[in-house]
């Protein structure tokens, strides 16, 4: 591992990644998360509206429940990228009580991890952070692209 460090402390490419709240819900609807977390949904829609995809083309019939994504993107000249977690989960500890409802009323959350595909990130998740997660009730996803996105 030692040999991957220096190889890598000596790559200065820009990597980026996400990290990311995803909300899913029954009944509530994107603009009570936002105001309950204090923050904006990049990616939403509520249950009962009509489907479309990401460009607006309408689709057959409706969302079965609510989706909620808030997204902060990073980007870093070196291979780690647990700060930018350990942050966003402190971020959320005001809204605990919040955050730990939403199971008993059908819901859940999850932090994401996005790499985006533009090279080698490696780090570790602190123990603490990952207590955090779960005293707020959050899972932790993880999403990897092969092919840099844009």
């Amino acid at each position: 591992m030692p040999e991957q460090n220096i190889t890598d402390s000596m790559d200065s490419t820009p990597r980026r990644f996400d990290v990311e709240l995803f909300i899913v819900h029954p009944s509530l609807g994107p603009a009570e998360i936002s105001r309950a977390l204090g923050m904006e949904g990049h990616f939403t829609h509520r249950v009962g509206d009509k489907r479309k995809t990401p460009n607006g083309t309408l689709l057959p019939g409706v969302y079965s429940d609510t989706r909620w994504r808030h997204s902060i993107r990073h980007t870093v000249t070196e291979q780690w990228f647990a700060s930018g977690v350990v942050g966003f989960v402190e971020s959320l500890q005001p809204h605990k009580q919040f955050l730990t409802s939403l199971k008993g009323t059908g819901g859940s959350a999850t932090v994401i991890i996005q790499f985006l595909g533009d090279g080698y990130l490696a780090d570790e998740i602190p123990p603490t952070t990952l207590a955090k997660l779960g005293e707020l009730g959050l899972s932790l996803g993880i999403e990897c692209f092969i092919d840099p996105q844009s």
